[in-house]
Parts: C-alpha cells; structure tokens; sequence
C-alpha cells in the first residue's frame, strides 16, 4: 500500500572529472540497480546536509554539497519518494576520496553520455533525462 506523504531523499549528483559517481542499490524489488547515492532526510534537514551525510554514511568519503538542481516525484507501488538531486563535489584533497570509489565494487564513475539507463533506478532514470548536463559539465570544467 502507497503512502500519501512523499519521503523526502537526497540524491547526489557527485561530479569528478566530467563523471557522476553511481551506487547500486542494496536491498528490495530494486536490489542492484544503480542510482544516484543519497538517502532519506532527517526531521529539519537540508537536501544539502543530507547528501553530504549519507555520503559519509554509505561510501566513508567527504562532499561538498553545492545545490539543488532537480526536484522530482515518483511514485512506486509502495511508497511516493521526493528526490533533491544536489549537485556535490569531491573536498579540495579528492585523492582518498577518490581511492575509496575506485576500490568499491558498488559504485562506479559514468560519463552523463554512458550511463546505465537500463540498469537504473526508476526515478533516477526519468532524472538523468532532466538534469542539466551541459551546464553542470561547464561548471566542473571551469574549476
């Protein structure tokens, strides 16, 4: 049975090199999907301290959390999610961070031209498709 209350999850889109860092997905009818790495907010939480959070939580490595680029509604057959999809960046020393992602069998590095849109999540499908690519891209490029 679906809730009529959206839940409220941070989605990270972690930008490094022109790539978005992808996670699978652990558990349920989803299990080995990718998606975009996050999870629910906390009572009085920010989209922003969120991603940072479940980042450190779920993958042990440090974000910055820039902005709110995409706000989506989905709804699965149990439950209706509102996805903040954030942009993040790697802290100013990315080397470890980076480290710990590449030896983690569970996410990955995708170019936004290369990602596994069979293999996603619903919702972070249907984002993937809404997310302003070019000008995140543009903005990475000049930092």
């Amino acid at each position: 049975m679906q809730t009529d209350t959206p839940i409220e999850v941070a989605a990270a889109v972690l930008i490094h090199q022109n790539k978005v860092l992808l996670a699978r997905r652990r558990g349920g009818y989803l299990d080995s999907l990718w998606e975009f790495p996050g999870g629910k907010l906390e009572k009085n939480e920010s989209a922003s301290h969120a991603a940072h959070r479940e980042l450190v939580e779920e993958l042990d490595i440090s974000i910055i959390a820039e902005n709110t680029l995409l706000v989506l509604e989905h709804a699965y057959p149990d439950k209706t999610v509102r996805l903040h999809f954030v942009k993040c960046r790697l802290t100013d020393n990315p080397d470890q961070c980076l480290q710990k992602t590449i030896s983690n069998p569970e996410v990955g590095w995708f170019s936004p031209t290369e990602l596994p849109l069979g293999e996603f999540c619903p919702a972070d499908r249907i984002a993937a498709g809404h997310l302003p690519w070019q000008q995140i891209i543009k903005i990475e490029e000049m930092k």
